[in-house]
């Protein structure tokens, strides 16, 4: 029973997310950055990527959560991604751990236990 139980609660929770039509998109990868103070942009692609691979897994929509921007920075245009709530989310806890302040916010998320 417990099994089916926590299957159900999957089940109920994907479609909660998969019903979000248009999440906002309130983050940028380059400000999570700063906020991490992460210098080198690398360190991020790897997580960005599994992020988005869960959205793939769980049919939800990447489109929506995650999009591609060019922003013109000190004279240069530079690749950068705008990130809903959710895909934030996701990105935090497929972060390296490591860095202490990474840590601490997927350490936050865990006792909040909300996305």
């Amino acid at each position: 029973m417990l099994k089916l139980y926590n299957y159900l609660d999957e089940v109920i929770l994907t479609q909660k997310i998969t019903q979000q039509a248009h999440p906002p998109l309130q983050y940028s990868l380059s400000e999570l950055m700063e906020l991490l103070e992460i210098e080198q942009p690398n360190e991020l692609l790897e997580p960005l990527k599994r992020a988005i691979n869960v959205c793939v897994s769980l049919h939800i929509s990447v489109e929506d959560n995650f999009k591609k921007v060019y922003k013109y920075v000190d004279g240069e245009m530079k690749p950068d991604w705008e990130l809903s709530p959710l895909a934030g989310y996701l990105l935090m806890i497929n972060c390296d751990p490591s860095n202490p302040i990474i840590a601490k916010a997927q350490l936050l998320f865990i006792l909040q236990k909300k996305i």
